[in-house]
């Protein structure tokens, strides 16, 4: 008989007057790694806090290791054997790996500390995942996915019985991401239990024993090892099959933009070209590479060798001149590309001061026919005074047509679809789309591939700073297979 870690029975929570766990039901089974893959974003915060705290509770019952801990008569705020991985380490950043593993945990009370010793423990726990990381390492010199396994290994010390990782593919790369599955399953088959938290079904597919789908804080469905297939999905998803632009012509040599044997420290002899109107995906699945194709678009740095073209212009010789025809929309950025002390038109008028005077969209005339113009695409909104009321997707509206105003060569996107529920995904493909059709050419930089290949032409992967292979929309269904 299987021993279960974790129950939670028809629970209600409620905050506020908004209902964010609806009669929910979930548990897990020790050593199995239980998906969990929100259709949308509504309860899954409630559910994490839940999941490590005791807190009141409307109806319901929570169980770990078959102990109540939890119900709608009585909650005792106490703290559960849970530990949650997520993109915002919870590691202390200026100790080393192996104080971070066995000496910041509870029960930890030794007064004369070793650090050789913690070392040499540290290092067996390296060995037998086969991972590099010394454990004498300030946590601040490591990788995201170096502090991920620190942080497993930390819960593993720790005797945690439920480990909760929350969207990891958003920031580790997909070779990182493969041996973050192989530590899971490593650990799994010693007892520990996994909650894997993402977006998408078919990254839950590849690890998990069972996935549960959640949507509006209510259980939709659980699906069993057997019954991992798409069409078990499809009656929960919208349909994507109808998004996306006609594919751009590439009969051009010229090329809207084009790489030619770039070197930097991190991309090694690159070349490549896009066409105007094109949406191009670049996959770094080692994450290393992007950065540089940033910090050189950006001015940042220099190519050690290679030329860069925008539009058949050298981009490097006239950088002063040519960035104000690129944009770049931020990963996540309703919370890092709006000024929320602005109001809905400042903040979608904002980048034309890199192309017309100071403050000129002031003028009453031209905010009139920007709003002329816009309101049919964002409504109401466009009047609004405070953004901080406005639902996230009319802020992902305001980030995007702010670009669309500009009307850059090239916009590129990075990680467009990273921490989106379904919908949101779906929305953005949306809005990437209404680029394209104002002939907006569109480069997406992802770690993770998610709905890239829905509205992408090409996709290019890049592996240790080099092109590795190259596919056209009519050969997505190989890259799939081959992942």
């Amino acid at each position: 008989m299987k021993e279960e870690v974790f129950r939670m029975e028809r629970v209600t929570k409620i905050t506020d007057g908004v209902t964010f766990l609806d009669n929910f039901s979930m548990h897990v089974f020790k050593g199995e790694i239980m998906g969990l893959v929100c259709v949308n974003a509504h309860g899954k915060e409630a559910l994490i806090k839940l999941l490590c705290q005791n807190t009141p509770i409307h109806y319901g019952h929570i169980y770990f290791q078959e102990k109540l801990v939890n119900s709608y008569q009585h909650s005792g705020m106490d703290m559960n054997p849970v530990s949650i991985i997520e993109k915002q380490s919870r590691l202390v950043e200026d100790l080393t790996v192996a104080d971070n593993v066995f000496v910041m945990r509870r029960g930890f009370k030794k007064y004369v500390i070793n650090p050789k010793v913690l070392n040499t423990q540290f290092s067996l726990f390296a060995k037998e995942l086969d991972i590099q990381i010394d454990g004498e390492e300030l946590v601040s010199h490591l990788s995201f996915f170096e502090k991920c396994v620190v942080e497993i290994i930390k819960a593993v010390v720790s005797n945690v019985k439920l480990i909760v990782l929350r969207d990891i593919s958003n920031f580790i790369s997909a070779v990182d991401l493969k041996k973050i599955h192989d530590i899971l399953r490593y650990y799994s088959k010693q007892g520990i239990s996994f909650l894997y938290i993402c977006n998408h079904h078919e990254e839950a597919f590849k690890i998990c024993d069972r996935v549960s789908l959640m949507e509006n804080g209510r259980l939709l469905k659980v699906l069993n090892k057997s019954e991992f297939r798409d069409e078990m999905i499809e009656p929960y998803t919208l349909d994507f099959s109808h998004v996306g632009s006609a594919i751009a012509s590439r009969s051009s040599s010229k090329g809207m933009l084009k790489f030619q044997n770039v070197c930097t420290e991190y991309i090694s002899d690159m070349s490549f070209t896009i066409e105007k109107g094109e949406c191009v995906a670049f996959l770094d699945i080692n994450n290393t590479t992007l950065t540089d194709i940033i910090k050189l678009i950006n001015g940042e740095i220099e190519p050690k060798s290679g030329t860069i073209f925008l539009d058949g212009d050298n981009y490097i010789e006239k950088i002063a001149k040519l960035n104000k025809k690129v944009c770049f929309i931020q990963e996540n950025p309703i919370q890092t590309m709006l000024f929320y002390e602005r109001n809905y038109l400042d903040n979608l008028c904002f980048l034309l001061d890199r192309k017309l005077p100071d403050h000129f969209w002031r003028s009453k005339n031209i905010r009139n026919s920007i709003i002329q113009e816009y309101e049919p695409l964002l409504g109401e909104d466009i009047y609004a005074d405070d953004i901080r009321d406005l639902h996230p997707k009319s802020l992902y509206n305001l980030v995007y047509y702010r670009v669309h105003l500009y009307n850059p060569k090239v916009v590129f996107c990075m990680q467009p679809f990273s921490g989106a529920d379904m919908y949101l995904r779906h929305h953005v493909i949306q809005l990437i789309d209404q680029l394209r059709k104002k002939g907006i050419t569109v480069v997406i930089l992802a770690v993770s591939i998610s709905d890239c290949l829905t509205v992408a032409d090409r996709l290019i992967v890049i592996e240790q700073g080099k092109l590795r292979d190259k596919y056209d929309s009519e050969k997505f269904p190989l890259f799939r297979a081959s992942q």
